[in-house]
């Protein structure tokens, strides 16, 4: 007959071989966290017309203001496909939150632009996000943030190339 410290003992390492076979469960368990949080603060809510992609792209483009950013940019940041960066930079242009301008060198490229609501919109919603990001980082060591993304880029890039796989010639 085990011991109650041994049917913990038992139990907790069930627990824990449960979780490293199904740690894409855990991942989403983690991100549906981050996403509640996000989604509880008072300027996402206030900011209806504000998605969670559209958040993340408005802070994109608010940190690249300086530079020229197309659609194509927005496409490989968020590693998403051309049609559905058209939809989601058309329903932001829509609610008013960016503009499309021609640059002087290529008649063919568009620069896109936040407007002046998208850049105040965007000011308190990072307030907020920049609070959620301490939150999800609290009582983790600089070294144990870097694995976590490091490891976090290799599931990535594992998911990426499952789902497209090579071309074969």
């Amino acid at each position: 007959m085990k011991s109650g410290k041994e049917e913990q003992d038992t139990d907790r390492n069930k627990e824990e071989q449960w979780r490293m076979e199904h740690i894409g469960f855990e991942i989403k368990q983690a991100a549906k966290l981050v996403n509640r949080h996000i989604g509880n603060t008072a300027s996402v809510k206030y900011a209806k017309q504000v998605t969670g992609t559209h958040g993340w792209i408005l802070r994109y483009l608010y940190e690249h203001k300086d530079e020229d950013m197309f659609q194509k940019d927005i496409e490989k940041r968020f590693d998403i496909r051309r049609s559905s960066a058209t939809g989601l930079l058309q329903l932001m242009e829509k609610n008013g939150l960016i503009y499309r301008e021609p640059v002087d060198y290529d008649a063919r490229l568009k620069r896109i632009v936040m407007t002046e609501k998208a850049i105040s919109i965007h000011e308190s919603i990072s307030r907020e996000i920049d609070e959620v990001e301490r939150q999800v980082s609290r009582g983790l060591s600089e070294e144990e943030i870097r694995i976590l993304l490091q490891v976090l880029d290799k599931v990535q890039r594992n998911l990426s190339s499952a789902e497209r796989p090579e071309k074969k010639e």
